[in-house]
């Protein structure tokens, strides 16, 4: 007698599709988020007419647009980013020098291979759904968290206590949040018909990204001289 695989069972085979199906909506939202909609404009209609099922399909996934929103940061973007955690380590020691100027490379390359999820993270950061703008900030914090974690390691930042190097990680992370845009208008924006018009886009890009790992090594060269037991000048001090 032949026995049959679970891995083909008919209760495996619906997981599956059920996860194809979440799945194509995440991916109708990050499709119209990027052609210029907002997520707060897109309405369950239009985002059930682009994945091709019946609305009420829809409520077999989440409970409101809003649900799908969080799901999408906290699952797609959310994923992202702890990939991007794990090879940035801006405080652990590498096995190469120019460990700035490899980071902001390899966070750019992370913006080229996932667009979408820049795209959307940057632009419904302060947008209009709060269910989405939480899950964004729960997901930076978190980063900003392991960031300075990770600073921590590092001898040069071994100094600063943990609320400061808590603080760089947040100004690091929100330095890199506004080029993601820049870069996206430079990979979009131009015209790639002719070969001129890519070596043109290629040498802003590069120069894009000397000008950025300036500002990064600018940034945390300058926090090897900060001193936390220094006494914070208010305004009204």
């Amino acid at each position: 007698m032949t026995s049959t695989s679970s891995n083909n069972s008919p209760l495996n085979s619906r997981e599956q599709k059920k996860k194809q199906t979440r799945q194509a909506f995440f991916n109708a939202v990050l499709d119209l988020c990027m052609m210029g909609q907002s997520f707060a404009s897109i309405s369950l209609r239009q985002v059930t007419r682009e994945v091709g099922v019946v609305p009420t399909a829809f409520y077999r996934h989440f409970d409101d647009m809003e649900s799908l929103g969080r799901c999408l940061v906290e699952e797609e973007l959310g994923e992202a980013l702890s990939t991007l955690r794990s090879g940035l380590q801006m405080g652990r020691r590498r096995s190469y020098d120019r460990q700035i100027a490899k980071s902001i490379q390899l966070f750019f390359a992370s913006i080229d291979e996932h667009p979408r999820y820049w795209q959307f993270l940057v632009s419904e950061r302060f947008g209009g759904s709060e269910s989405v703008r939480n899950a964004i900030d729960a997901q930076i914090k978190l980063f900003a968290k392991i960031m300075g974690e990770d600073l921590g390691i590092q001898p040069a930042f071994q100094h600063i206590n943990d609320e400061d190097r808590r603080l760089l990680a947040e100004a690091g992370l929100n330095l890199f949040l506004t080029w993601i845009i820049d870069w996206l208008d430079l990979t979009y924006s131009q015209a790639h018909d002719e070969e001129e018009d890519a070596k043109n886009t290629e040498h802003k890009k590069e120069q894009m990204l000397r000008q950025c790992t300036r500002q990064a090594q600018m940034l945390f060269y300058g926090a090897e001289n900060w001193r936390s037991n220094e006494t914070t000048l208010l305004a009204d001090d």
